[in-house]
């Protein structure tokens, strides 16, 4: 097939770029309509044969014995297929992604435009303040530039996934299966890191970008590349902090590593590369500058710090969590499956790469085929590697005390930013893989199973791209409809009611359309202690029996979405169709706005109403 296409390429390439278009048709010609439970199933199935009708030609392009220029044509087809399927939600008309954090970041950079909130005081301003700018330059409303700077970010690990690799290997052939490795966004998980705004996700989708840079620096020390890496490392801190320590952490073990090893070889030539601790000493600065007065970071480290001497709750969440997926017919280890079969693998194939490069960098004779297969003869890349793996090491410490010690759900931000490692460490094993099997029987079939295998891996991964039923979530899709009900009902809401709430929460819908100096209080009641009640309206709305379970007058906003999640998706877990048609039905609950998208109940209490 592969000769087959050789002789072919042009004709092929331009078929690939014809399936693009026509799919970007067929999703501009289907925008939607109202909520949309999974963005997979709203798309036509031409969209999907088109998109992956592309990609396919594109990868057996690429890992065929084609010219240089028709692989990097096929290289942009792949690269805008994905970036296709990376826009639907702006191709579609969605008018925003996110329900949780997402929405109070809107709040956030409303709160810098009209001046509450400075730009000094925000933890990580650069996607508040890129959205603002954008929104500024281009007359686009916020809720659009944000989306459209997750697809940005997301393109830049796309971009510099490949382009470390060939960095670290100076091996394009390695960096063809990296390219087609970071198209999987295997930092992606949905439990933390999603393709919607939220600062973790779009540091994580730029770390590349900054350990492209260190590696520049390491491997050719200028003035040029040390200034370049100095002001994108700048950058990250105000991007994200926490995963600005992360790279603190992975860059500070490669300087002491190389200085070490300096002092105990007396060692400095080219292959150690230049001795970058100062860099890392002025990134440090920066980040230490940015982070001295953020009471939340430091909160965080005590937590950390205290792990050893603080009871777990990670058995118990799991199992909680594995209950409740087993009541809507789904497991936690079908969810883990779908999730990270591929990151698993890739895992694997990091590990067996870094057990090869510290064999052979100790020169231990044991296991030599890992050492032949997955290592190269240059003692500057094994010596690179050796570096990048004891940084990894380092980083990796962080997750397992995050998930040891049970610490929310960080350890899921602490995995994404693994898996930006693992992604390039996997990726260059199952490069090195490939010329193996080519050195020892065809390079043809062996870049023929290296697209198989990457086509799998891609069909893999293709569904969990995107939050969706496939692993028991919604969309996260946030409607016009919804803002629009919403802010309707702040404006008239009399302020000596309180909301309660079914899924969707009053107070991120506060933020994003009320700004975020208005406390939670605003929006939830107390309790005779003055905590705020926020733990949402009881399972099958106390048994169909609200005005009884009220002691005041009470709002109940309920979206399309809060009518379709349970019923539909969780097999009615904690609400049924029933229910929902018992508030428009029960005397005593009055639905008092409506818009087709969004119903606002008005609970009245049975004692209140009563003589």
């Amino acid at each position: 097939m592969l000769t087959r296409l050789s002789e072919y390429s042009k004709v092929w390439l331009f078929l690939g770029f014809i399936a693009v278009s026509i799919s970007t048709a067929a999703a501009y010609q289907t925008p939607v309509t109202g909520y949309e439970i999974s963005i997979y199933t709203g798309t036509p199935i031409v969209f999907w044969t088109g998109i992956c009708i592309s990609l396919l030609i594109s990868i057996l392009v690429v890992f065929s014995n084609f010219n240089s220029h028709e692989r990097y044509v096929g290289i942009l087809l792949s690269a805008l297929s994905m970036t296709t399927i990376l826009s639907l939600p702006i191709i579609r008309g969605y008018h925003y992604i996110g329900t949780s954090d997402s929405l109070s970041h809107l709040g956030t950079v409303r709160d810098m435009n009209s001046g509450l909130m400075s730009v000094t005081v925000n933890r990580y301003p650069v996607v508040h303040t890129l959205g603002s700018v954008f929104s500024d330059a281009t007359g686009l409303e916020l809720h659009h530039t944000f989306m459209i700077l997750v697809v940005v970010f997301t393109v830049c690990f796309f971009v510099f996934i490949p382009l470390t690799i060939r960095r670290l290997t100076y091996d394009s052939r390695l960096a063809y299966v990296g390219l087609y490795s970071g198209f999987l966004l295997l930092p992606i998980n949905h439990l933390s890191p999603s393709l919607y705004i939220h600062p973790t996700s779009q540091a994580i989708m730029y770390a590349p970008v900054i350990i492209y840079t260190f590696i520049a620096a390491y491997r050719e020390p200028n003035r040029t590349n040390s200034i370049i890496f100095l002001l994108v490392s700048t950058m990250f801190v105000f991007l994200h902090l926490q995963q600005a320590a992360n790279l603190i952490v992975f860059f500070a073990m490669i300087a002491a590593l190389q200085v070490g090893r300096s002092v105990l070889t007396n060692k400095r030539g080219v292959a150690s590369g230049k001795l970058v601790y100062s860099l890392v000493a002025v990134f440090g600065l920066v980040f230490w500058l940015w982070v001295q007065n953020i009471e939340t970071f430091w909160t965080s480290v005590a937590d950390t710090i205290l792990v050893p001497f603080t009871e777990t709750e990670v058995a118990q969440t799991a199992a909680s969590r594995g209950v409740s997926l087993g009541q809507v017919g789904g497991s936690v280890e079908e969810v883990f499956l779908k999730l990270f079969l591929v990151s698993v693998v890739y895992s694997v194939l990091a590990a067996i790469l870094m057990i090869g490069v510290l064999l052979r960098s100790s020169k231990v004779s044991s296991i030599r085929l890992i050492q032949d297969v997955f290592t190269s003869d240059s003692h500057a890349e094994r010596l690179l590697l050796l570096y990048f793996i004891g940084g990894f090491v380092a980083v990796s410490s962080i997750f397992f005390i995050y998930l040891i010690g049970g610490i929310s759900d960080q350890y899921f931000r602490h995995q994404g930013t693994i898996m930006v490692f693992v992604t390039m460490l996997g990726a260059i094993a199952l490069g090195r893989a490939m010329i193996f099997f080519g050195r020892h029987s065809s390079a043809r079939a062996a870049r023929g199973t290296t697209a198989a295998v990457l086509v799998v891996f891609l069909v893999l991964t293709l569904p969990i791209i995107f939050s969706s039923p496939y692993i028991y979530y919604t969309s996260d899709h946030v409607t016009e409809a919804h803002i629009n009900g919403y802010e309707t009902t702040f404006e008239y809401q009399e302020d000596t009611m309180s909301f309660d709430v079914v899924r969707s929460s009053v107070d991120r819908y506060g933020n994003a359309i009320q700004g975020r100096e208005i406390p939670r209080d605003a929006y939830y009641r107390e309790d005779e202690d003055g905590n705020v009640i926020n733990d949402g309206i009881p399972d099958h709305f106390a048994s169909q029996s609200l005005r009884e379970y009220y002691d005041q007058r009470m709002y109940v906003p309920v979206t399309d979405a809060d009518r379709i999640r349970d019923p539909i998706l969780w097999n009615g877990f904690r609400f049924s169709h029933d229910d929902f048609r018992y508030l428009d039905n029960e005397p005593g609950i009055n639905k008092v706005q409506s818009n087709g998208g969004y119903d606002l109940y008005v609970i009245e209490p049975i004692d209140e109403i009563s003589f």
